[in-house]
């Protein structure tokens, strides 16, 4: 696991201004109608907290402990109602275990990518069905594979371009981040190495630089599919984009919705 993890303000100064995802999680939502929701890999609350805002229980679970310390932060500044509806447990997607069904699992923002072996990722689809009422729903994001971001390391030797990813101001406190990246990709593992090198400036000067390295399991479409039909759940949609639409070469994610059989 990468240990951007364990650093949630950096984390969420990574997502900055990232809000379309969390409208399509609350617009699905609000379509869905779900009882009890439970979002996977949930870090700081980004998408668990508004969902308790607009009236949904909900349980975030993740493994990490500092992300986890940041959303209870987040929870206790809320309002009593949304408290009582939302809690943030500790806890391995492979392997939790619910007291009581969900009708709604989530697993967003490319999180399942840190599933690296085949095991394990039944474990986590598995474990999910476990924890689903019948026709239940389990929806699961991943970014749609860019081979071409993939093409140096085909190169005979293979290549590691560095590319800048990230580059946002925080206009509240002077704070600027840029994020240099590389990835080497081993094709017979679909595994992807990735190495982010981090710069910190405040007022133009530098005042931090770091680097985080960490492997991301390559998904493709039928890939998902034979997860989802080979632990016990019905493909009820593919999409492509936050907006809707339709699973397409140029999509740019993967949104794979699977019902829990009745």
């Amino acid at each position: 696991m990468s240990d951007l993890y364990k650093h949630p303000e950096q984390y969420d100064r990574e997502h900055l201004g990232d809000e379309e995802d969390i409208g399509f999680y609350l617009s699905l939502s609000r379509k869905l109608r779900p009882g009890k929701v439970l979002e996977l890999a949930c870090g700081t609350g980004r998408i668990t907290l508004p969902l308790a805002q607009i009236g949904f229980d909900v349980v975030g679970l993740d493994n990490q402990p500092e992300m986890l310390h940041k959303a209870e932060e987040r929870r206790q500044r809320s309002s009593p109602e949304v408290r009582q509806r939302l809690v943030f447990i500790q806890g391995d997607m492979r392997t939790w275990s619910a007291p009581s069904d969900f009708d709604l699992i989530l697993i967003p923002c490319s999180s399942i990518s840190h599933v690296l072996s085949l095991d394990d990722q039944l474990a986590v689809w598995k474990t999910c069905h476990d924890n689903l009422r019948p026709g239940g729903r389990l929806l699961v994001e991943i970014n749609m594979p860019n081979m071409a971001s993939f093409a140096d390391s085909f190169s005979v030797p293979a290549r590691t371009p560095v590319e800048i990813d990230i580059d946002n101001l925080n206009e509240s406190d002077g704070t600027r981040l840029i994020r240099r990246k590389t990835t080497r990709y081993l094709s017979h593992e679909q595994l992807a190495q990735i190495r982010f090198m981090y710069e910190k400036y405040q007022h133009g000067r530098g005042v931090e630089t770091f680097i985080d390295d960490f492997k991301s399991h390559v998904f493709f479409p039928r890939e998902l599919r034979l997860l989802f039909l080979h632990t016990g759940y019905e493909i009820e949609q593919t999409l492509g984009d936050y907006s809707g639409r339709p699973l397409k070469p140029d999509s740019r994610l993967i949104i794979m919705i699977g019902r829990r059989k009745e």
